[in-house]
C-alpha cells in the first residue's frame, strides 16, 4: 500500500520537474531573443555608421558649391558686389 506520504513526495517531485522545464524553454526562449536583439542592434549601428559616412560626403563644401551654381545660377561674391547703403540709396533716388 503507498503511503500518502510517497504520493504527495511523488506530486512534488513531478511538479518541480515540470517548473524546472518551463523555467529552462523560457531561458532557451529568451537568450535568441537577446541574440536576435544583438545582431540587431550592430546592424543598425553599421547603419548609423554609413548613413553619417554619407552625409559627410554629400555635404562636401566643393560639392556644394557645384550644386549651387548650377541649380540657383549662383556665383561667387567679388569685392565689387559688395556695395555701401549710401550708394545703394543714391541709386534709387537717381532713379526716381
Amino acid at each position: 500500500m503507498i503511503k500518502t506520504n510517497h504520493i504527495l513526495l511523488l506530486i512534488s517531485v513531478l511538479g518541480v520537474v515540470f517548473f524546472n522545464y518551463e523555467i529552462k524553454k523560457n531561458y532557451h526562449q529568451k537568450e535568441k531573443e537577446i541574440l536576435k536583439l544583438n545582431n540587431l542592434i550592430s546592424e543598425e549601428t553599421q547603419n548609423i555608421k554609413l548613413i553619417k559616412a554619407e552625409l559627410a560626403y554629400l555635404s562636401r563644401p566643393e560639392r556644394l558649391q557645384s550644386i549651387a551654381k548650377q541649380q540657383f545660377n549662383m556665383k561667387e561674391i567679388l569685392p565689387s558686389d559688395i556695395w555701401n547703403i549710401n550708394d545703394i540709396s543714391k541709386l534709387y533716388f537717381e532713379k526716381n
